[in-house]
């Protein structure tokens, strides 16, 4: 179970057009919290992601349970606000990064701006 209100099931849903929100390439199956529940994370479309796979063990959601899920922004420390947090996936075959809101719309974030704000909170490590 998501957790997740039916009005924000419904808009993320709508969001993802029924495509995983990680890969852009599989049916998504399952409702991601980015910022988890057990961290403090909010029932809001801007926490949602539309992931494939299932439970936290494959495809898309499994990954988002881990460092490179961290790194893509599908999961989010406590502490941080999931409406700055970029989000990397693949919308229409290309791969991009974006900020989601609580309205159901998806911002483009430059590459470096989104790297430089993930390497800012340590979502991504610096060489």
């Amino acid at each position: 179970m998501s957790g997740f209100p039916p009005t924000v099931l419904r808009a993320m849903k709508k969001r993802s057009k029924g495509v995983c929100e990680g890969c852009g390439l599989m049916e998504a199956t399952e409702a991601h919290h980015r910022q988890f529940r057990s961290r403090g994370g909010p029932e809001t479309l801007a926490n949602a992601l539309h992931l494939c796979g299932w439970g936290n063990h494959t495809g898309c959601h499994g990954v988002a349970h881990t460092a490179v899920g961290e790194a893509r922004g599908w999961s989010v420390r406590s502490g941080f606000d999931v409406l700055l947090v970029p989000v990397f996936g693949v919308v229409d075959f290309e791969g991009q990064w974006r900020r989601h809101d609580d309205a159901g719309g998806r911002e483009l974030v430059p590459v470096a701006d989104a790297v430089e704000y993930m390497q800012l909170i340590h979502a991504i490590k610096v060489a």
